[in-house]
């Protein structure tokens, strides 16, 4: 050993190596040793930056080598660390990032310097399942909270939310699989994510079977199709991406998005951030508040039941424009349904609805005749203001410029999701839709279909936000079967009116689970 060297210095170099046992022995020697966690947090930092440097594809390669031996005998040199760590900082575009890491890395390191980081560090990463929606696993069977008990993730249903041990939040929407053996290098095989990577973790890679991406400090969106072709769209910040190690790095900025064919050909291409899902919710309210019209009693009203939303429950009313029939009571899935004509029949209720972006889940079962339904379409249930924004609107899609007709569409006016299920077979369908709230409520992010209990694919959705008005002189009450554009029963226009048939219509205040909603399409209840 070099009289000059700390006893620690070894130990330092071996657990950089992957040595597992030095790990073992370095996180005991911190505990009995002030100031050992901060030289250990300054090798991390420049380890970080050194492997960020090589994946960017820099020519430094003489200066990493001398570095790295340089460290092995660095002698507890904190003024050598920091040089190295300016050094590597002033080479990148974006200095600000350099304090934040060397701080991060610290306090991570004291945090966790019984050697929980030592270990995770030199062992494969753990990775924890933090939310989920309608997923099935293959292989496992994963529930919130549980550690990924392999570096190879395969889902095949739904869609989760993982967070690697270094703070990387990652969304998957299935069919995905990938591998999370270490966690600033995912490979993802097939299928779609959106990474959210924290300013320590930057440098976080994706592999894929066409491309290289780098992250910035940045979140972006991922997907890998059936042939091996990749497509990314940068969703805030700054990433580098490339075919191969023989290809430069292009750099890519929030908004900006490119495919790569299997051959590794990079093209650029329009940016469409709506078609990843970026959020999920959270757990639902074990005793939500609702409302419940089943149509079981024949009659000029339709009586609400539930546990009421604020104290209150909403009948409603059988309403016909001019001297039209309005609905009519038929057969229905439970019990009796309404059957509307399309040319006058609607129900009015009192309820506001629910508004702003506070949560909401709106579940029922409806039928759609065969055939073109262009004029008929809108609207099955909506409440709200026709302002961009502020209206809630559900309908079967009548309009192919926004999306394949017949699919069930939650228009907001000026935003729309529009799911991928046809429902134009005059078959009984379950229909939920689940928005999640939040201040950032957006109709791309915040919005889940379901259909016959399963998660729908969503054939187009728009980026607009939710903020459903509810107190304005021409905000409209819950309505079954009426279209919200046209609040007066005077104006003559063929697309006023829904076709089909609707039953066992539910409002919630909070956004149900995929248990919740099976229970609704199987037991007609949640409790």
């Amino acid at each position: 050993m070099n009289p000059n060297e700390s006893p620690h210095e070894a130990q330092i170099a071996a657990f950089l190596a992957g040595d597992a046992q030095a790990a073992d022995a370095l996180a005991e020697a911190c505990r009995d040793t002030p100031g050992l966690v901060d030289t250990v947090a300054g090798h991390l930092e420049v380890e970080r930056l050194l492997r960020l440097e090589a994946a960017l594809g820099t020519e430094n390669d003489l200066f990493a080598r001398e570095v790295t031996a340089r460290l092995q005998r660095a002698d507890g040199d904190e003024p050598f660390v920091d040089a190295v760590i300016r050094k590597l900082g002033h080479a990148r575009p974006h200095p600000p990032w350099r304090h934040w890491g060397r701080i991060a890395a610290a306090a991570l390191f004291a945090a966790t310097a019984a050697g929980w980081l030592l270990r995770t560090a030199v062992r494969p990463a753990r990775a924890v399942v933090t939310r989920q929606t309608s997923a099935v696993w293959h292989g496992a069977g994963y529930a919130p909270g549980d550690t990924v008990r392999s570096g190879a993730l395969s889902l095949q249903e739904g869609c989760a939310e993982v967070r690697l041990a270094n703070g990387v939040r990652l969304i998957l929407e299935a069919p995905a699989a990938l591998d999370l053996s270490d966690p600033q290098r995912v490979v993802l095989s097939a299928g779609t994510l959106v990474a959210t990577v924290p300013r320590h973790a930057q440098g976080f890679t994706v592999i894929t079977p066409s491309a290289e991406v780098v992250d910035l400090g940045t979140a972006f969106g991922v997907s890998v199709d059936a042939r091996g072709g990749s497509e990314l769209c940068v969703l805030e910040g700054e990433v580098k991406a490339r075919g191969d190690r023989g290809q430069a790095f292009v750099t890519m900025t929030k908004d900006e998005a490119c495919a790569f064919d299997p051959d590794r050909q990079m093209t650029m291409i329009r940016s469409d951030p709506g078609r990843f899902v970026r959020a999920l919710p959270g757990r639902s309210s074990a005793r939500p508040e609702y409302l419940h019209w089943s149509f079981d009693e024949p009659g000029a009203t339709v009586a609400c039941g539930g546990t009421g939303i604020q104290g209150r429950r909403y009948d409603g009313t059988l309403k016909a424009v001019g001297a039209g029939q309005g609905p009519l009571s038929q057969e229905g899935v439970f019990g009796r349904a309404l059957y509307f004509n399309g040319r006058d029949a609607y129900v009015e209720t009192a309820f506001p609805g629910i508004g702003g972006h506070a949560p909401r889940t709106v579940a029922f079962w409806a039928r759609v005749p065969e055939g073109d339904i262009a004029h008929s379409g809108y609207a099955m249930i909506g409440w709200g203001l026709m302002a961009p924004g502020a209206a809630w609107q559900i309908s079967a899609n009548p309009y192919p410029p926004e999306g394949p007709p017949g699919r069930i569409r939650i228009g907001t006016m000026q935003g729309m999701v529009i799911g991928s299920t046809d429902l134009r077979d005059n078959r009984w369908h379950h229909i939920a839709i689940v928005m999640y709230g939040g201040d950032s409520a957006d109709t791309a992010t915040h919005i889940l279909i379901y259909v016959d209990g399963k998660l729908e694919k969503t054939a187009r959705k728009s980026i607009a936000g939710i903020s459903t008005t509810l107190g304005h002189t021409r905000s409209q009450p819950l309505r079954f079967g009426r279209n919200l554009a046209f609040a007066h029963d005077d104006q003559p226009v063929a697309d006023k009116f829904f076709t089909g048939w609707l039953d066992e219509i539910y409002v919630f205040d909070t956004a149900l689970e995929i248990r919740q909603i099976a229970s609704l399409m199987t037991r007609n209840r949640i409790f």
